[in-house]
């Protein structure tokens, strides 16, 4: 490293931006994972109760706030964080895409599946973290 420039310590201004960051995505985790235990627990979702349809959705409403601290992330960072940002999530949507039409067709073919919303979530979300890897490595 030829000067101070040159050095992988993030700045202050990159802290700020990352303590922001996790004061606004932890709580909406944190909630997600209470609302969920309370699902799981008392929402009797194999029921018969129609109530068990609103039991099922309300986990959405933390998962809303997690949308939101990622959006405040990207509007927070500089814009070459803000390009890697996107070219991840770019990553993860075309896997999960990707992974939605071959379970299409699949199932067009006569296979069942059970879960397989979570299937796609789960690919997504892997693509999201390898595309992030890999782009960073850049």
């Amino acid at each position: 490293m030829t000067s101070k420039l040159d050095s992988n310590d993030h700045s202050a201004g990159d802290r700020a931006v990352a303590r922001s960051y996790q004061l606004d995505f932890w709580p909406g985790i944190a909630a997600y994972a209470v609302v969920l235990t309370a699902v799981l627990l008392w929402g009797d979702l194999e029921g018969s109760s129609p109530w068990r349809f609103v039991w099922a959705v309300l986990p959405v409403i933390p998962s809303l706030w997690i949308v939101r601290a990622v959006l405040r992330h990207a509007k927070r960072v500089d814009d070459y964080q803000r390009l890697l940002l996107l070219q991840a999530l770019g990553g993860g949507f075309a896997v999960a895409m990707v992974a939605s039409v071959t379970v299409a067709f699949l199932e067009i073919a006569g296979m069942s599946f059970v879960g397989i919303g979570w299937i796609i979530y789960g690919a997504g979300m892997l693509g999201w973290i390898a595309t992030s890897t890999v782009v960073a490595r850049r």
